[in-house]
């Protein structure tokens, strides 16, 4: 592990213990019952190797980790990481969505956009300065409902979304 990725590790950890959460309505915090369900639906959506990556961090993540109910069902869920950067201005707070995904039964509800604008809310009240993620660029309902949401394409990016996959890494600026 590279020095770098060490030092945001931690400092990531440190930021973890001053984490604000927000009340949302149908979205709440994982815990250890909901992980059957959420790895069911991430399989649907993405290759094991992704899914090993998931239930690591799984453990960690737990304060930036929801899920989104309807009927008293899980519909989707939203886990991220912090990314923290020093630079010359001082310590630049970034959050990366690790995974997101919205069951296939309840996909077309709104259910992914509303997950996603209450975790923003919460980044923003976090001072979080911007939000990345990577989509695979044949994931065409996801990249519009980015887009929607003022998600810019930074680049394109090959094997991050999986072997001889291609993803765009996109971005939210919100400071």
């Amino acid at each position: 592990m590279s020095f770098k990725k060490l030092l945001q590790d931690t400092l990531g950890a440190y930021l973890l213990k001053e984490w604000k959460s927000t009340e949302k309505e149908n979205i709440a915090l994982v815990d250890e019952t909901m992980l059957p369900e959420i790895f069911r639906i991430h399989a649907e959506n993405f290759d094991r190797e992704t899914q090993n990556k998931l239930q690591k961090s799984s453990k960690k993540l737990r304060k930036i980790f929801y899920v989104i109910k309807s009927r008293d069902k899980i519909a989707g869920y939203c886990t991220y990481y912090l990314k923290p950067e020093l630079s010359f201005k001082g310590l630049k707070k970034k959050s990366v969505i690790q995974s997101f995904a919205i069951d296939n039964n309840f996909r077309g509800m709104g259910h992914g956009r509303k997950l996603l604008e209450e975790s923003i809310k919460e980044m923003k009240l976090n001072r979080i300065t911007s939000v990345l993620l990577y989509v695979n660029v044949i994931n065409t309902p996801a990249i519009k409902l980015y887009e929607k949401m003022n998600f810019q394409i930074i680049k394109e990016i090959e094997e991050v979304c999986g072997k001889q996959e291609k993803c765009y890494l996109m971005e939210l600026k919100l400071a």
